[in-house]
């Protein structure tokens, strides 16, 4: 039996597919990348809306399949590649893209499009339900993690639309969810150090049932006592990182910076 191609699950329910285009608000006249378009569902509606589309496709056959269909269309540009070592700064600014992304590479290639967030206008994904859970999570809630704080940071985020296994062929063991990303002209905190502020994020969720005084063990020397309780830039110690807020990860990140200076 043939095995499918690099474990993706292809969307074939129709009725999302249209969903999923009317949900991503795409403008006349912008560029749209769609990536991972493998059998085109979303291709084909993605054609209609732009004159300017760019299918990315790690797939060979699969390439060949959607050149073959669709490269007669001026608007259509496909590229085979891999999606998460792609330049998207090569394709211009205002981005809009939009992409059923493959379960095993999905926060891997999000986290190369933020990175050039400067280039793109918004980001329409499908991915798992679990790791949509975790994008959109707020302080105290399970899924709050460094995941959620590095999304946040960078993007608006905002959950669009709930997708049933059965919209997959073959049907995965998991739900998705469809997130929309729009990159913020300047992060949703003011850092003095992104560096800093992520590594501390990071050693703050690093055992995540352990105390912020467990996990920042790092920077112990710049604790200071109040009424016996461990404290750090004023706040207590005693608590643990999903609990904190991004202006407070900001404000201990910057009085780190402050020390250190």
């Amino acid at each position: 039996m043939k095995k499918r191609p690099l474990g993706q699950n292809f969307l074939i329910d129709p009725g999302i597919a249209q969903q999923i285009i009317q949900l991503a608000h795409i403008q006349p006249g912008e560029p749209v990348v769609e990536i991972g378009p493998g059998k085109g569902i979303l291709t084909q509606l993605l054609i209609q809306q732009t004159d300017s589309l760019t299918a990315i496709e790690l797939d060979p056959q699969l390439s060949r399949d959607l050149q073959k269909r669709f490269g007669d269309a001026l608007s259509f540009e496909l590229v085979e590649g891999d999606a998460a070592k792609f330049d998207y700064s090569s394709l211009g600014i205002g981005l809009n893209i939009v992409s059923n992304l493959p379960y095993y590479a999905a926060t891997h290639i999000m986290k190369k499009l933020i990175h050039y967030r400067k280039h793109i206008r918004s980001m329409t994904l499908m991915l798992q339900k679990e790791v949509v859970d975790r994008l959109t999570a707020k302080p105290g809630q399970r899924a709050y993690g460094s995941l959620s704080v590095y999304v946040q940071y960078h993007c608006e985020v905002q959950r669009l639309l709930e997708i049933p296994n059965t919209a997959f062929s073959p049907t995965p063991k998991i739900d998705s969810s469809l997130i929309g990303l729009m990159p913020l002209p300047q992060p949703r905190v003011r850092v003095e150090d992104p560096k800093l502020f992520f590594k501390m994020v990071n050693s703050a969720f690093f055992h995540k049932r352990k105390m912020l005084k467990n996990n920042l063990k790092d920077w112990r020397h710049l604790f200071n006592k109040e009424n016996g309780q461990a404290r750090l830039a004023g706040i207590d110690l005693n608590r643990r990182g999903e609990t904190l807020s991004l202006d407070e990860f900001a404000d201990l990140a910057n009085y780190l910076h402050a020390q250190n200076g």
